[in-house]
């Protein structure tokens, strides 16, 4: 039979064979790897929603079954408090789980100082409980002045409410506790970065993250204010879909503020 090809056959064989012969495998294995990828975030950010309603079920609780959360704001703000050591292992999953390293390889840019070096690429529980063992107390500690500084900045800003000319401070305060904030959640991320660090050095390398990279930090702020709002309206249903995606966008912009002051190194 002849090799030669007729014109038509000619026409055709670009459509037919699309990217060459090894070129459809190629196509075919990216797209079942990049399918395999999402697969595996979405039942890892799955996984973490439910360690999050867990470790943060102060605050989970006051969101249940509060009418307005927003009236008792020390009781908000304690239970943030008291969220931030399950934030802090949600962010070292975010920073070196495989689950949540879309496009790269299980242990790509992730050496001896990474929290999942030890444990299967898949497992979550193990090495978050490990997380938590090795930085609740110190995250509690370190994020006890931010938070302690938000919750009198909001107290002032509530009480400058009441007064006809505390309008003029009131935006002052609510800045200042908007900031302290920023600051404890930057301070988390630097924990899960370099968690062997002095309290001093985190606060002071987090509280600068935060002015220098301040339209991060305002995003950061717009995430929390939509997520708390979609939290009040449905506290479970949202937190179980989404706790873990909000939780990343905010983790990417502390992390993008404080990456240039320090080298990581967690383990």
């Amino acid at each position: 039979m002849s090799q030669l090809q007729t014109p038509l056959q000619a026409r055709r064989a670009p459509l037919v064979r699309w990217g060459g012969r090894d070129g459809s495998a190629s196509v075919s294995s990216h797209a079942a790897h990049t399918f395999s990828a999402l697969g595996s975030y979405v039942f890892g950010a799955l996984r973490l929603n439910i360690m999050l309603a867990i470790g943060a079920l102060p605050l989970v609780l006051l969101l249940l079954l509060a009418a307005d959360p927003f009236s008792a704001p020390p009781a908000l703000l304690a239970a943030v408090y008291l969220a931030m050591p399950i934030v802090t292992v949600a962010f070292c999953a975010f920073r070196d789980s495989p689950a949540f390293r879309i496009g790269l390889s299980a242990r790509e840019g992730a050496g001896e100082d990474s929290w999942w070096s030890s444990h299967p690429d898949q497992s979550l529980l193990q090495p978050a409980l490990h997380v938590l063992r090795r930085t609740g107390l110190r995250t509690l500690g370190a994020t006890a002045l931010p938070m302690a500084l938000a919750l009198i900045l909001v107290v002032d800003a509530r009480w400058a409410l009441d007064h006809a000319w505390g309008f003029m401070l009131f935006p002052a305060f609510l800045l200042g506790a908007a900031l302290a904030l920023s600051t404890a959640f930057n301070t988390a991320a630097l924990i899960s970065e370099r968690a062997d660090a002095p309290w001093h050095v985190l606060l002071r390398i987090a509280a600068f993250g935060v002015l220098r990279s301040w339209p991060l930090s305002l995003l950061n702020l717009a995430v929390m204010a939509i997520a708390m709002m979609g939290l009040i309206w449905q506290p479970l249903l949202c937190w179980v879909l989404a706790s873990s995606l909000v939780l990343y966008v905010i983790w990417a912009g502390s992390r993008w503020s404080i990456l240039p002051t320090v080298s990581p190194r967690a383990g």
